[in-house]
Order: C-alpha cells, then structure tokens, then sequence
C-alpha cells in the first residue's frame, strides 16, 4: 500500500500534507520539482547513519519512533518550502536583487502598519498602486493608498528595473496571509518618460508592481526609525557662556526669523528618531511660535516688548525677554520669483519630490498676475530642457515644468544657483521695481563642483544691494540631509530657511495668505543691541543665537548677513541674568539700552530705533507666576528646552545627561500645567509631545540609578 492510501487518520493527514505541498510547488515554483515519493526520500534518508546532533548528545535517552516523527517531517518540510519560496518572492524587489534591509515577518496576529503621526509622514506619493489581485478565494491583504499626484506625468518604478528578460516581478499566485498587511518599498525613483533606458536594463511596457513585504504586528506597532537618520550634517555651535558685566555688557546679534530646525526636530521625534542635539538652534525652537505681540503703532518702525519673569529652573537667576515685532505690510509691488529645484537621486527617498512639487505649485497658485515665476531644474548639471524663464504663473510652461521634477544623478546646487541668479538679475533690470526672490528646494546635499555654502555663494554673488535678491532655503528629507549648507545659504543670502516634512506642511506654508506676508519685506540687514546696566547685572547669557551673535563694533554696518524681516514677523530673544548681590527687583528694571538697525526693505534706507537712553524693562515685583500670561511661560519652556538638549554634544558626559534629564523633566512638567490655557492650540501639542520625547531619549542615556559595581 502506498504511503497516501493509508486508511488511519495519520496517513490521511500525511497525504494532505502531501497534496498541499505539491501544489505549493506547482503554483509558486514551477521550475523545482519535489522528489517523486517524498515519503521514500525521506525514510532512505532516516536509514542512513545520522551524524551525532546537538539535540542527540542533549537527550540521548528520548524515545522517538519513525512512525510519531513523520507527521512532524511533513509539518517541517511544508513550513521550510512556504517561507523559502515567500522569501524568495516577496523580499525580491523590481531590480530582481535581494533588498537586504526587507525583512519578512509572517507572525500570526499582524496587524495593518498604522498611519504616523500627523502630519509628520504622509501616504508615499511617489508610489504606484499594485495591480497583480490575490485569488478571490483568498483575503486581500491591505495596501497603503499610494497614488502618485494627478500632475505627475510619469510612473514610479524602482530605481533600477528588471534585466530584460523578466517582464513583471515576481509576485505571489495566492495571497499573503490574511493576518498580515503587504506595503510597498519607500525607496522608490521616478523616471522620466522621455529619458532611454539601456536595452539591458529596459523597463517592461506595462507599469510594474512595486515589491510588497509582510510586517508583523510588533513591526506595524514600531515607530518608523531609531536612533539618529544616516548622513546628515549638522553643526555644533556650542553655546553662549555667562559673561560678566563689569567685563562686557554689551550683546549684539543679528534677528531671526527662521524655524527649520524646531520643524525638522518635530519630524524626526515623529518619524521615531532621536533628535540630533547639535540640530537644534534655540532661536529657531523659540521664534517657531506666535506670542501674538501688540503690532506697533508706526507702520514703518518695529514695536519692541519687553518683561522680567522667574526663572523656571532657577530661583537665584531671572529671565529677560526682549521681542521684535514687524508690521503687517499690504505691498502691492509684483514679484519675481525663480524657483531652483533640486532634481538629484537623494531627493527619490521618503517622498521629497512631492513635498518640492507641492511647495512649488503652491507658491505658483499664490502668485498674482503681476508676479512673474522661473524655473530651473539641477542634477549633476541644469537640466536645461526643463528651464523656463520668467512667465506668468499661468503659463502652462511653467506648471509642466513643476510638474516633471524627478530625480536623477548627483547634486550640483552651484549649477542650478548660477543659473538662478542669472535669470532672476535678467528679472530685476526688466522689472527694476519688483521685489526679487530665488527659492532653492533640496536636501542640501551638494556633492558636485562647490559644496561649500560660502563658495557657492561667492559664484552666485549678487552685487545689488539697493534692490537684493533674497535666498529662500527650503529643506525637505530626513536621511541624508545637509542643514548645514541650507542654513547657510539662506543666513548669507539674504534670506530665510524653512523645513518642510510633508506636503501638507508645504501646502500650509506656501498657502496665499502665507506666502503674501512671507514674500513681502519689511527690513534687511536687521541687527539688536542690548546693553545691560553692570549696577544690576551681575552675568548675562544669551539663549541660542549661537551663529547670530557678532561683534559689537559691527552694529553700525550694514551687512547682508543680517536678517531679513518680512510682514508681520516677530523675532523674541532670552537672557538668563544674575543680579548683583542684595538688589531686588520692582516695578520696573533700570536696563541701560536697548537699539535697532535695519534697512528699510523698499527704500533702502538705514534706519534704527531707538535713539534715546535707558529703556526700561517691566520689572517683574516678585509673585511667583507669569502674570496670569500662559504664553510668555511657553515661551520661557521653549527656550530652555531648546537650549538644555543642545548641550548634549557628542563630548557630553553622563553628569551631563542626568542635569539635562532633570531640567527637561522641570520643564515638562510646567507645560503639561499650561494645558487647559494653551490646549486647544496645535502648536502646543505638536511641542508637548516633542519635549516628552526627548526627555524620554535623554533618560535613556542616562547612567543607571544604582552603580553596577563593576570597574570601567
């Protein structure tokens, strides 16, 4: 009797095992064949001598009959050729190579991956939808809404494509478990319909599914990255020490207005990585929030405000704030825009060709008739066939241009910035009397001709400086991510520098009413000074304005480095002071000087305020609290905060984490106290849950509580 005619239940389940097994390999591998009687097979194989295993010598005794152990082999050898063969499908990508970061987890109980937290990562545009359909028979598994933009006149393929013979990739004839939810490779390039591919490397004609993996449900549970993203740059600017004020009481400082670094801090925590203390540029956590300052009185002056407040880890120094605010301008001058994009192979991972085409076509739909927009596509070189000069922001010239950004090979910021500023000065002497901006979209990571944000500056160097052209950084891209030369470039350029981290965000950011503030200039060239009555003031510190503070005898100079100032803008600085011993504050703080300096953006003008001395601070008389006001303790938290984490630099010692860790819990503390004040607020969830994870990262590496006992 055959082993598959077996009347006992034991046999009956070895022919299903069988059966199935067969199947398997007729459905999913068609080119390998099982042996003609695996029970033969495998029986000739059990008579051999076994070699002596490492469960033999453990359990030399343990009774097994052949006959007990043979539904355990077809078990066995059922389980080994399913996952072999799903292995061997799933984890293959588009290029036929094995992804060796793809993992597969066919644990039962997975579950479908949960969206992340809004709006930190969006579905993934630049995918395309898989079309090979599981049998009706079988559960579908869930796949992430993944269709790329209606403007997007390419398909997503993976970066390298199937050798010629293979048409589709692989894809499994039955689906995947029901318990487990198929998502698609992020690391995705489009390619451009017009450019050849090699005929060993050519595409198939119709759209390939993109490869699926199988994530368990711990896995769809995990957030999306740890520890730090790979290649990026940063830099550490150390922070401002105590001065003493009999020593130099004097702070001069250019103002800020830019926010990249709070933004990029929050995509980061949300993306489930540790944030990167030397990313962090207090001035930026702090201005990155409104403190709804009263506008001033005179539409061509800045309003300063100013208070005294407790400090909120210290009770033996006070905080000093000092806040900047612009007036709201309706200018109706019509603009020039050229917008510099960045086309290279890196800007293919985590959707950063979306977020730059919707910053772009955003900023395209704000403009009005009388505005006029450039486009410049760069990659190793300028992308010439995509340039457009300067044309309404209807032209359909313009929208195909935005619409055909892909990526392609290496990264050349100098090339597409030359090209940039050539045709942005061509603007500006046929529209002497627009306002002018060039608005590069990267990931900074320069890797062709200049990469230093100095030297690229120097070739794209804009003489001007009656009618400037103003360099807008925009950053997008977590993993290889230069903040370094965005930053840069925007302090030097005369501009400002955002982060963006989904194209919600570039939506929001370059929406009409946005865009109508951010591209209308108040002030260039905006500097303060603050001189501190030694009388008072024991020390002073700074907090953050690292890469902003400059030497004093530069105050009275105009210089490009200085910071813009746009419509409405408010920029806010805080010091920590030491009071001389035995003086008590009251109603008001004998500061000695407060000053200004700007030039005035439309005339040209040099301008400051004030021109008198002292100014005085309101004095804080002594209660405990904020004076009733939530928003200047945000203010204060933000600061500190900020400032507390960025001393961690890689030199940190342990000592080191403890005080930060117990600072950052002190301040975490006191805004969860704000939240019935501040709670409807998005900003103040968006930084609460900031503030919790980075304290939760600080704790993490702080020494144990209770020493080991062992040497070092």
């Amino acid at each position: 009797m055959a082993r598959n005619d077996s009347p006992n239940n034991e046999d009956n389940e070895d022919q299903e095992m069988e059966r199935v097994l067969r199947e398997h390999f007729d459905a999913e591998a068609p080119n390998l064949r099982a042996p003609g009687d695996p029970w033969e097979w495998l029986e000739s194989r059990m008579d051999e001598p076994p070699a002596p295993s490492f469960f033999s010598r453990l359990l030399p005794s343990f009774p097994l009959r052949r006959e007990s152990i043979r539904p355990a082999f077809a078990v066995a050898g059922v389980a080994v050729v399913a996952v072999a063969v799903a292995a061997t499908v799933w984890a293959i990508t588009g290029d036929g190579g094995w992804n060796p970061g793809d993992e597969l987890a066919q644990a039962p109980g997975a579950t479908a991956l949960p969206p992340a937290p809004t709006p930190a990562t969006t579905a993934r545009q630049e995918a395309a939808v898989p079309t090979t359909a599981a049998p009706a028979a079988t559960t579908a598994p869930t796949i992430l809404p993944t269709a790329p933009p209606a403007a997007t006149t390419a398909p997503a393929v993976p970066a390298t494509v199937a050798p010629a013979a293979t048409t589709a990739p692989a894809v499994p004839a039955t689906a995947p478990p029901a318990d487990a939810v198929a998502i698609e490779v992020t690391k995705i390039v489009e390619v451009e319909t017009e450019t050849e591919t090699p005929a060993s490397t050519a595409a198939p004609a119709a759209t390939p599914s993109p490869p699926m993996l199988m994530v368990s449900a711990e896995q769809a549970a995990a957030p999306s990255g740890s520890g730090q993203p790979p290649d990026t740059t940063f830099r550490d600017y150390g922070r401002q020490p105590f001065v003493a004020a009999s020593e130099d009481n004097v702070s001069t400082f250019s103002l800020d207005t830019d926010r990249a670094s709070y933004h990029l801090a929050l995509g980061w925590a949300r993306s489930g990585y540790e944030v990167d203390p030397d990313s962090v540029r207090a001035e930026e956590w702090i201005n990155a929030f409104d403190y709804q300052y009263p506008p001033p009185t005179d539409s061509n002056e800045f309003a300063i405000s100013s208070g005294l407040f407790p400090h909120p880890l210290d009770e033996n120094k006070l905080l000093a704030r000092i806040a900047f605010q612009a007036p709201e301008l309706a200018d109706d001058r019509p603009l020039n825009v050229t917008l510099v994009l960045d086309a290279s192979g890196s800007m293919a991972d985590g959707g950063r060709v979306a977020i730059a085409r919707q910053a772009a076509e955003s900023i395209r739909q704000s403009l009005r008739a009388q505005d006029r927009i450039a486009v410049v596509h760069f990659t190793d070189d300028v992308l010439h066939q995509y340039t457009v000069e300067h044309r309404p922001p209807d032209d359909d010239r313009v929208t195909d241009s935005i619409n055909r950004l892909q990526p392609h090979g290496s990264t050349n910021v100098q090339a597409g910035l030359n090209l940039g500023v050539t045709l942005a000065g061509q603007a500006r002497s046929q529209r002497p009397d627009a306002y002018n901006y060039v608005i590069l979209m990267s990931d900074g990571v320069a890797n062709v001709d200049a990469t230093n944000p100095f030297a690229i500056l120097e070739t794209a160097y804009d003489a001007n400086a009656q009618n400037p052209l103003r360099l807008i950084a925009v950053g997008v891209g977590i993993n290889n991510y230069n903040d370094v030369l965005l930053e840069q470039l925007a302090q030097h350029g005369n501009g400002w520098y955002r982060y963006l981290n989904d194209t919600a965000q570039a939506q929001t950011t370059f929406s009409r009413d946005n865009w109508l503030a951010l591209s209308t200039p108040f002030a260039d060239q905006t500097r303060a000074q603050v001189t501190w009555n030694p009388d008072v003031v024991q020390r002073w510190r700074i907090i953050g304005y690292e890469n902003r503070v400059t030497p004093d005898h530069t105050f009275t100079q105009d210089r490009k480095e200085f910071a813009e100032i746009y419509s409405g803008a408010a920029t806010t600085v805080f010091y920590e002071l030491e009071l001389v011993e035995g003086w008590q504050p009251g109603p008001v703080f004998p500061l000695e000087r407060i000053e200004l300096r700007w030039v005035d953006a439309a005339t040209g003008e040099s301008r400051s305020l004030p021109n008198q001395s002292p100014i005085a601070l309101p004095g804080w008389p002594g209660n405990a609290d904020f004076a009733g006001n939530p928003l200047p303790h945000l203010a204060a938290i933000v600061a500190l905060a900020a400032d507390r984490y960025s001393s961690l630099s890689a030199n940190a010692y342990e000592s080191d984490y403890s005080k930060a860790h117990r600072d950052l819990s002190a301040l975490l503390e006191q805004l969860r106290s704000l939240s019935n004040d501040l709670g409807s607020l998005d900003a103040y969830h968006d930084f609460l849950f900031l503030l919790e994870h980075i304290t939760a990262d600080v704790e993490e590496r702080m020494p144990p509580a209770t020493p080991s006992g062992y040497s070092r």
